[in-house]
């Protein structure tokens, strides 16, 4: 199942993400979004895992504060 993870922080990155998700199971992807010119991170991305775990993940992730952001966790 995939992730969407909204209003990260421009300098959170995929490993950050990965180990945010991590307790709730194993993370097949994760992938921060980024500008195709710039390089710059669209503050989002993306967290693949099995649905049983993914469930999880977004009823306790969703909302809290990450790098001094308010997370927006929800499924694709």
């Amino acid at each position: 199942m995939q992730i969407y993870i909204d209003n990260l922080s421009e300098m959170t990155t995929a490993q950050q993400l990965a180990c945010l998700f991590l307790p709730f199971g194993a993370v097949r992807l994760s992938h921060i979004s980024r500008d195709e010119k710039t390089g710059r991170s669209l503050c989002c991305g993306f967290i693949e895992m099995d649905m049983l775990n993914a469930k999880s993940a977004i009823k306790k992730l969703n909302h809290i504060l990450f790098m001094s952001t308010y997370l927006e966790v929800g499924a694709v």
